[in-house]
């Protein structure tokens, strides 16, 4: 089975190093086994020693909502400033030295080029001195502030960040051009598809200079052990000595049984959180009967497309094609059948991974600086992100939240549209 680590690795080789997803805590159990269910322990034992103001080896960064993702820094062949989107780790980069090459590279879309403009004036003003690359989300810049009923905000994608304008943060938001949040240094030898992703440590992240122009956000998530109430650190250990026991249960051979179901797994879990259930093995075969069938229905349609030459041909591949994956999927179904009891435990492990993790991630929403909201309506942080001394990362963000801030947004969206149409 592949490990995370193994699965970060090809998620660079594909997206040019750069990492573009990481995975919540609780499903490392389903891709990882007992690996994963060890890595799931430490990252929540070890937010719970954070929370609580002590040193761990992990680092814990708020998520922000920024838009664009901007690549930047002092470009290793060239030794020039430059600015550039996730495209800068493409076979053919599109890489921005200035407004002349960000027009010509990004010009069908003015939002864009405005901010890889205002990054390319702004950022070098905080740029360390030693160089390097970085990447981050720009928040916001100047005419995207709005200043209403004593509150500084700004919506760089769906959720709106507000502070106090009379507020430390609020006079940052005033007073700078942009503001822009840098999570991600690059490390390595060589031109820029040979960099590696890792995390901006406390320790890089100093080496940057201040300006009045730039809000540098730190998205460091510190902690304030007296927003971590004892009865939250009760819910946690109740949630926490639930998935030991659970997992104190399981056969050494449980996970064999679910090797090759990560994927669909934390699909039909998705699909849960959407429709406000539990994921479960009689809701997991539902959602392979149902995948199943929709296969089946795309075949037969095309099954039925007019009678041409060769039809008859193309006819007997699709019925041999129709006839492999009802038989696929009936031994797929009687595997899990057989094996549902490990499957059952599997849920159950998963379940209780996320209730502990969700109780830590409403904790560090109350260590972030600003007010969340979406469409006027009071809503919580993305989450957090958790990066380990091994280099294993994980994210700690409350499922059922995150779908209610999409359903926000989406709602958003289509007055938006609705407004354009009329």
């Amino acid at each position: 089975m592949i490990s995370f680590r193994e699965f970060l690795l090809e998620e660079e080789q594909q997206e040019g190093k750069a990492l573009k997803h990481l995975r919540h805590l609780e499903d490392n159990v389903l891709y990882d086994g007992h690996e994963g269910v060890a890595r799931a322990a430490n990252f929540l034992d070890d937010a719970n020693n954070h929370l609580q103001g002590k040193k761990t080896g992990t680092h814990f960064s708020t998520k922000y909502d920024g838009a664009p993702s901007i690549v930047y820094g002092t470009h290793p062949q060239t030794g020039r400033f430059f600015v550039a989107t996730k495209s800068a780790f493409n076979k053919e980069p599109k890489i921005n030295y200035t407004p002349e090459d960000i027009e010509r590279n990004h010009g069908h879309a003015p939002g864009l080029v405005e901010k890889l403009k205002a990054a390319l004036v702004h950022l070098p003003k905080v740029m360390p001195k030693g160089g390097g690359v970085y990447q981050g989300d720009m928040m916001y810049t100047k005419p995207d502030v709005q200043t209403k009923a004593g509150q500084s905000s700004f919506t760089p994608n769906t959720i709106t960040y507000s502070s106090p304008t009379d507020s430390p943060e609020g006079a940052k938001i005033k007073n700078s051009q942009m503001g822009f949040v840098t999570h991600t240094k690059y490390s390595g030898k060589g031109d820029l598809q040979n960099l590696s992703a890792g995390p901006l440590t406390d320790k890089d992240r100093a080496k940057f200079s201040e300006h009045p122009d730039v809000n540098h956000i730190d998205p460091t998530a510190e902690p304030n052990p007296n927003n971590y109430t004892p009865e939250e650190q009760h819910k946690f250990s109740q949630a926490r000595e639930e998935a030991r026991k659970i997992y104190a249960s399981m056969k050494p051979e449980a996970f064999d049984a679910l090797q090759g179901h990560g994927m669909a797994m934390e699909t039909h879990v998705n699909d849960m959180v959407r429709k406000g259930g539990n994921a479960s093995t009689e809701g997991y075969i539902a959602h392979l009967k149902s995948r199943h069938s929709k296969a089946l229905a795309d075949l037969d349609a095309k099954a039925s497309a007019p009678i041409t030459r060769g039809s008859a041909n193309r006819l007997e591949k699709l019925q041999a094609k129709r006839q492999q994956l009802s038989q696929d999927h009936a031994d797929l179904i009687d595997h899990i059948t057989k094996n549902k009891k490990h499957f059952d435990t599997a849920f159950k492990l998963h379940g209780a991974l996320q209730r502990a993790k969700d109780v830590l991630t409403g904790v560090m929403a109350k260590n972030v600086p600003y007010g969340h909201s979406i469409g006027g309506e009071a809503t919580n942080p993305e989450g957090a992100v958790a990066v380990n001394k091994s280099g294993d990362a994980t994210k700690f963000v409350d499922r059922a939240e995150f779908s209610r801030q999409n359903f926000l947004g989406g709602k958003i969206q289509q007055a938006k549209k609705a407004q354009q149409d009329a």
